[in-house]
């Protein structure tokens, strides 16, 4: 009687660690749900009814579409703060969360593991091209522009001492710049350089030396999900090779420059 009790707790224990380990494993689990839910740091307000659908700030959603395309499901987005992540994941209700690290950055929690994306930006300004501006003190009590969701920018542009604006999307922003109601606009430096290929942006290609912190994405995971970082570490070094920081960002700022053609209402300022 003895060993047949010992033999139960056995096989209990042994179930009791395959569940865990398949709770554990955030992809199998997204899998057998049939959606992969994707935490990122800012979901901007869906537009007002009839109006134009309009790039998002920066590639979180580009690179969470990508990664539920890689896994042949589909993505639902939610925003989630780096504070919640560890408590989200936790509790099963994101798979994965993308956030921002910076050198200077906190350790991340026990419970916390993070997999670098390769993808890092840090803000670059757009300015006229017959600007008199130099350097970001020459932006003392000048208005600068971003989205909402650019919070490495507001930060360098408040540095600056700049009169701070902020837009739902950054097509908006750019806008602004374009059509005078704003002196800088900012958007990160990987996207900058593509942005400014375009010709009708020629007139728009001054900048102002490189400034701020650079943040890398990660995503976010369960320290315990060794599955999942493991699969997640080969899938980045696969988009790596795949050339996607070049490609993901050259299709923002295709995007973005299509959604300033349409929005903007009135010429260029100054012509």
């Amino acid at each position: 009687m003895r060993r047949g009790f010992h033999l139960l707790a056995l096989i209990a224990a042994l179930l009791s660690a395959s569940s865990g380990a398949a709770a554990a494993d955030r992809l199998a689990a997204a899998r057998q749900r049939g959606e992969l839910v994707v935490g990122v740091p800012y979901l901007a307000p869906a537009p007002a009814a009839g109006a134009k659908i309009r790039t998002p700030e920066g590639l979180d959603i580009a690179m969470a579409e990508r990664l539920a395309q890689d896994l042949g499901l589909p993505l639902r987005l939610r925003q989630v703060a780096a504070s919640d992540a560890a408590r989200l994941l936790g509790a099963g209700e994101v798979d994965v969360v993308l956030a921002d690290r910076s050198p200077a950055a906190q350790a991340l929690p026990d419970n916390l593991a993070a997999v670098a994306t390769g993808y890092a930006a840090r803000p670059k300004a757009v300015i006229r091209s017959d600007t008199g501006m130099r350097q970001g003190a020459d932006a003392r009590g000048r208005s600068v522009c971003m989205a909402e969701a650019a919070a490495g920018a507001q930060a360098l542009a408040h540095s600056w001492g700049a009169r701070v604006r902020t837009f739902r999307v950054p097509s908006d922003a750019l806008v602004a710049v374009r059509e005078g109601n704003c002196d800088i606009g900012l958007v990160d430096d990987a996207v900058w350089e593509p942005l400014m290929r375009f010709p009708e942006w020629k007139k728009f290609s001054a900048t102002l030396p490189a400034d701020g912190a650079r943040h890398e994405r990660v995503w976010l995971l369960p320290a315990a999900d060794s599955a999942t970082r493991s699969w997640l570490d080969a899938r980045m070094r696969e988009w790596a090779r795949a050339g996607a920081w070049q490609a993901l960002p050259a299709k923002w700022a295709r995007d973005v420059a299509f959604d300033v053609y349409l929005d903007q209402e009135v010429p260029d300022c100054h012509g």
